[in-house]
């Protein structure tokens, strides 16, 4: 029996409305013989919505060509966490972490056993995200200034990627195993959010190296998630203290910088009358200033 190459692994929460064209996204772009590949879907719901899950993902047609397993979280620790469930069930050498609101736009997996195979040290692969204003990369928490969001806004524009400076989005990424277990796979003292910069900065440290590549597409379905959450918010904001202090980050000129920034957001969207986009700002600032005052 042929050993798998590559595990995807596709950590879900409630996620009915988008597991079912997600597995049909793998099975329309597969460019490498089925033998190769797995799915592993790491689902983070309960009661109902489990058994839902289970279900579409269980009777989907990907399952009579290649590997699909549905494994049950039965606590949600986080997306980390879900994560880590999954690569430690999976086989493949290269390990690929997929959103549910993910599909393909490209055919790439033939493209991604190739970079790895041609590069010993690389690590970690990321292609072009469209979706989420067409972001496949952002700054490093530790570089940020008052005008990073413009920056960052041009930088993708022109595929200008720092491997220093930058990571990856993380709805779509491949990862080489054995360098991702090295140093620990994901940290799951973080529930959700900037997990990608915390990655990235652990492989470099530990000798690998990280690679973007713009000639292939995925799509990333953003603009379906639901409206603005509070509580969303507040959990990047925590998430983004924890980083701070773990990479040691001056957390006083980091505020002063993300604060910032915000007051230019503040600025504009007075100028253009965008009281909406005003008042989500105002709530941040102060939940910012909460957080970061612990």
């Amino acid at each position: 029996m042929e050993a798998i190459r590559v595990s995807i692994i596709i950590v879900t929460y409630n996620s009915q409305q988008y597991i079912h064209d997600c597995l049909s996204s793998i099975e329309e772009y597969r460019d490498i013989e089925p033998q190769f590949l797995e799915v592993l879907v790491v689902d983070n719901s309960s009661g109902i919505n489990a058994e839902e899950m289970k279900k579409i993902t269980e009777s989907h047609s990907l399952n009579q060509i290649l590997s699909v397993k549905y494994l049950h979280n039965n606590t949600n620790l986080g997306y980390g966490q879900g994560n880590n469930i999954g690569i430690r069930a999976s086989s493949g050498d290269i390990v690929c972490i997929m959103n549910p609101d993910v599909r393909f736009g490209s055919s790439i997996l033939f493209d991604v056993l190739s970079e790895f195979s041609e590069n010993i040290t690389l690590a970690l692969l990321g292609y072009k995200q469209m979706g989420g204003s067409n972001y496949s990369f952002y700054q490093k928490p530790e570089f940020k200034n008052p005008l990073s969001g413009w920056i960052m806004k041009y930088m993708n524009r022109i595929e200008a990627f720092n491997s220093e400076q930058h990571y990856l989005a993380g709805a779509f990424l491949f990862l080489r195993r054995s360098s991702f277990e090295e140093v620990g796979l994901f940290d799951e003292n973080i529930f959700m959010y900037y997990e990608e910069p915390d990655i990235t900065n652990r492989l470099q440290k530990g000798g690998f190296h990280v690679k973007y590549k713009s000639e292939k597409i995925y799509y990333h379905l953003v603009g379906n998630r639901t409206a603005y959450s509070e509580k969303a918010f507040e959990s990047e904001m925590n998430a983004l203290y924890y980083y701070l202090n773990k990479y040691s980050v001056n957390k006083r000129k980091f505020l002063k910088n993300f604060l910032r920034e915000y007051q230019l957001k503040l600025l504009a969207a007075r100028i253009f009358g965008d009281m909406e986009r005003k008042n989500k700002f105002l709530l941040e600032i102060q939940k910012v200033k909460e957080i970061f005052g612990k």
